[in-house]
């Protein structure tokens, strides 16, 4: 085996490897994003209205948004909500949580009633008050597979005077039938009680209304809200309201894809490093091949060729090795998430894998044209003096 096949080889190589790190890496960062997009989208509805003031509105306010929102196409489901800071406590155990007050439509929207995310305890009715499980367990509450546990809520007063004396809140208790498991923010902080517990504290005032509809579709959804009523209303996607985290999602993954281009581009350097050897050791043949009246461009287009099979070899072997190690993780699971007994998510994407290799593609074939071209350019010139010297 001769040195120029151990280095044609050596960039076949590196080009399958790169471009196989390329698919598997995507893959692992699709299935991420989507794995963040669960948990930041089951419990945040794809769209949220509330007012543009900041304040709360009339809840008459908000059932005019929610029954024009019902009316457009794409929209599921829909819950007037209020969001307000309350204290907990259960026994000794004080803590703060931010309680949401809904409708009963919103245990459907969060996929509460599938079971999808309530552990420890039964849903058994819309009249029973749900706590996130980091929550419950600050407050050490027992399990409530067999029995609601009941504790005190704590709402304070608004537009109410207090005197010297009288204490702040409202206080009540409530019994807990279930907990959640969403996510982080809303495993710790979050308690969900029907709205109509509140109807004597809030004076028919609410944050707002969510709105499920189809991820495809919220865009639309918000723009043709803000504007039915612009300037009373702000309109938000669950995408923005978690913007920072799907952002940081999407950073790392364009950061990871530029340093494997990169390390895909110094894999190219074999492959000049090939053109070049092969170029050198058939040196004189191409002297002849000029002499005999053989064009630039015919010669030039001869060593391109060769270096674009080499990068078509590797990219493609490179994509399918990559695409059938996904699959396989993706059927019967390779790697595991550390401290789980999940496997690590992935999504192989079939549109992202041809713009990968277009790219790569378009890469290679551009080091192999600049080098045939330099290379013929140089023994042209070396052709020229040697006819001038005899």
């Amino acid at each position: 085996m001769t040195a120029v096949t151990i280095i044609s080889w050596i960039a076949v190589l590196g080009m399958v490897i790169s471009s196989a790190a390329i698919v598997i890496l995507l893959s692992a960062f699709n299935g991420i994003e989507g794995m963040i997009e669960e948990l930041y989208t089951s419990f945040d509805q794809e769209v949220v209205v509330r007012s543009k003031s900041g304040r709360k509105m009339d809840l008459e306010t908000a059932k005019i948004y929610q029954d024009f929102g019902r009316s457009i196409e794409g929209v599921k489901n829909s819950s007037v909500f209020l969001q307000e800071r309350v204290i907990l406590r259960n026994k000794k155990k004080w803590t703060n949580a931010e309680l949401w007050a809904i409708e009963p439509s919103f245990l459907t929207m969060s996929e509460l009633t599938s079971g999808n995310h309530l552990i420890n305890g039964v849903l058994s009715s819309n009249k029973e008050a749900i706590i996130g499980v980091g929550l419950a367990n600050r407050l050490m509450v027992q399990s409530m597979n067999q029995q609601q546990r009941p504790i005190v809520l704590y709402y304070p007063k608004q537009h109410k005077k207090v005197q010297f004396g009288t204490p702040p809140f409202y206080q009540r208790i409530i019994s807990l039938s279930g907990a959640m498991d969403y996510n982080k923010e809303v495993n710790e902080n979050v308690l969900l009680v029907p709205l109509q517990w509140l109807q004597d504290y809030h004076q028919n005032k609410v944050s707002g209304v969510l709105f499920s509809t189809k991820s495809d579709q919220r865009i639309t959804i918000k723009n043709t809200l803000s504007a039915k009523f612009s300037g009373e209303i702000e309109v938000l996607t669950n995408l923005e309201k978690n913007a920072l985290i799907f952002k940081t999602s999407r950073s790392e993954k364009l950061i990871v894809l530029i340093i494997l281009l990169f390390v895909f581009v110094l894999s190219l350097f074999n492959l000049a490093a090939a053109i070049t050897m092969t170029f050198l050791e058939k040196k004189e043949g191409s002297i002849t091949l000029f002499s005999l009246g053989m064009s630039q461009y015919d010669l030039r287009s001869l060593y391109f060729t060769m270096g674009f099979l080499i990068v078509l070899l590797g990219v493609l072997f490179g994509l399918l090795i990559g695409g059938i190690l996904v699959s396989i993780h993706e059927r019967i699971g390779l790697i595991m998430l550390p401290g789980s007994r999940d496997f690590f998510p992935s999504n192989f994407s079939l549109t992202q894998t041809i713009e990968v290799m277009m790219i790569l593609l378009f890469l290679g074939t551009a080091v192999a044209y600049l080098t045939a071209t330099y290379l013929i350019k140089t023994s042209r010139k070396e052709t020229k003096s040697l006819r001038l010297e005899q």
